[in-house]
Parts: C-alpha cells; structure tokens; sequence
C-alpha cells in the first residue's frame, strides 16, 4: 500500500507552506509592517489552495484598493497600485468564507540592513542603550524586522524563520541591530514618513556566503560548495536563505557593513566580488519583484576601518 505524505521531515530548507493548501501570507508579511511607498508598488504574496481566487483587499481612512489573484503552484502574489507614505492599513486576503488579515500596516521606504557581525552589533550594546529605548518611543513609524540565522544548499522561496517579527518600537528594539535602526531613525527624522528596517546578516561571515553563484562565477569563484553546506561561510549558503526569499519585496534601498571575514579569505578577489554582489542583488531584487524595486537602487554600505 502506497501512502504519500505531505510533511518532509528534513530539518534543511524544505518547505511545507506550499504543501497543505491554508490560506496565508509569507513569513515576511506580518501585523504591523512597512510596505514600500510610492511611486513604486509593493508586493504581497502568499500561500493557497491550487487554483483558488484569492480576493486582497487594502483598506484603510483614505482609500480601499480591491484585486484578484489565482492560486499558481501553491502562492498567490498581489502587485499593488501605488500607495502615499502613511496608514495605518488592513490587509486581507480572502478565498470564499476564509481570511488571513494583516493590521496596522504603514506604507514608507523600506531598507535592507547586510552584513556580518558589524551589522549585528544589537542596541543594547551601545553606550547609551537605556537612553535609546526610551526615545525609541517616539518613532512608532520606525518599524523592524529580523530574519533567522539560516543556510541552505537552494534557493529558498520563503525565509526558514522569522527571529524578530514586525514590531513598533521599543518592543523588540534591545535585540535588533543598532547601526540599523540608527540609520533609519535618522531618515525617519530627515524624511517624516514611515520606515520599514529589514536585518538579515550573520557575524563572521564572507561576502560568498551572500553570493549567488551568478555573482561568484564573475568573479572566477566557485559556484558550490566543498564542504557540504555545513557552515554559515560557504559560497551562496546565506544567499539562499536569508536573502533569496526576500526577492519578491519591493524596497527603496540596502545598507551594508561587512568585510573582516575576507581579510584572508579572498582578500584580493574583494574588489570584484564586491561590485559584483551589489549588482546581482540589484538585478535580482528588480527581478523578483516584477519591476518595482529600482535596477539602480541606493546601496550604501561601510568602509571597514584601518586596524593594525
């Protein structure tokens, strides 16, 4: 007797969101989050019965946006019409009689924060850390996200974990990346409208392991690894996972603070496989999502400092 289960027991990047039908939003989308303003159009998307009509409405004091999706290989994905910086909004999709709702959702800039363990330097270990929390109250329009510490050997469709979900500040401000939120309290004072903070780095890492293997072979590096993905150091293993499930989000732009682990490691392939990753992310986020997010998008990042 034949039984076919839908549940893989494997503890690496497979899947089961695609696997039994429920109506939901990727792990990324969450109460509380920053959709990126216009003029660009954010994505939304998620998981469904085949072949369902899933009916997403967006709703809010000034407007309600209503369209239609068809459930294709498992997901559903939503490109909205363009959205002002503001909210708070509810979004909800909906099959027949069933719901999945996201509330208190803001539309701003939303920013990718990158890098090793310079980027995950966290707020409760700055100097003035108590003082920062505190003041914190006041940017509840400064919203962050973390994704887990995760590797793959494939391109993942969707984040393995979720380490911090969305959150209004403080909560969850003490464990999330101070150069991060630095940054994006300072554009929230400059600029006034909300701002959408996504951390996904891991300390001690070369900027391989945040490469697709597109990038690494511009770069005469190898595509895969020798050492069977077991560490978080291997060529394209955080790309996979902590970066690739991302594609499908529309953002404004990417900071990035990384480099010690390539101080003897590919030392003098870095001015190569540096450009050569902000230009594959660049290809690659505009890709996933159907366009919205800039082929040219701002792409700060930090000079490493001289230490001897």
């Amino acid at each position: 007797m034949a039984i076919t289960l839908c549940v893989v027991f494997i503890l690496v990047a497979a899947s089961i969101h695609d696997c039994d039908g429920v109506l939901r939003f990727a792990s990324y989308y969450k109460d509380h989050m920053v959709l990126q303003k216009s003029p660009e159009r954010a994505v939304v998307w998620g998981y469904g019965s085949e072949g369902a009509q899933v009916t997403f409405t967006l709703s809010g004091q000034k407007q309600q946006n209503i369209s239609q999706a068809t459930v294709t290989n498992g997901t559903w994905r939503v490109t909205l019409d363009p959205v002002e910086a503001g909210g708070p909004y509810n979004v909800t999709a909906a099959v027949q009689n069933i719901t999945a709702v996201l509330t208190d959702v803001l539309f701003g800039d939303v920013w990718l924060c990158g890098g090793q363990s310079n980027m995950l330097f966290k707020v409760s270990g700055i100097f003035n850390t108590s003082e920062e929390l505190k003041r914190a109250a006041h940017y509840p329009h400064v919203r962050t996200f973390m994704a887990s510490l995760k590797k793959s050997e494939t391109e993942q469709t969707d984040l393995i974990g979720v380490q911090i979900p969305w959150s209004v500040q403080p909560a969850n401000l003490a464990g999330f990346s101070a150069v991060c939120w630095l940054f994006g309290r300072n554009l929230f004072d400059k600029l006034q409208y909300p701002i959408g903070l996504v951390e996904s780095g891991w300390g001690n890492t070369p900027i391989e392991a945040w490469s697709s293997a597109r990038a690494l072979q511009q770069c005469g590096l190898e595509s895969k690894s020798r050492k069977h993905y077991r560490s978080p150091q291997e060529n394209s293993v955080l790309w996979n996972a902590m970066i690739h499930p991302l594609l499908n989000m529309t953002i404004k732009g990417a900071i990035w603070y990384q480099g010690e682990a390539n101080y003897i490691y590919h030392q003098k392939k870095y001015n190569c496989s540096f450009p050569a990753m902000i230009d594959d992310w660049r290809m690659a986020f505009h890709q996933g999502s159907g366009g919205q997010t800039a082929p040219d998008f701002p792409f700060g990042f930090v000079q490493v400092c001289y230490f001897e």
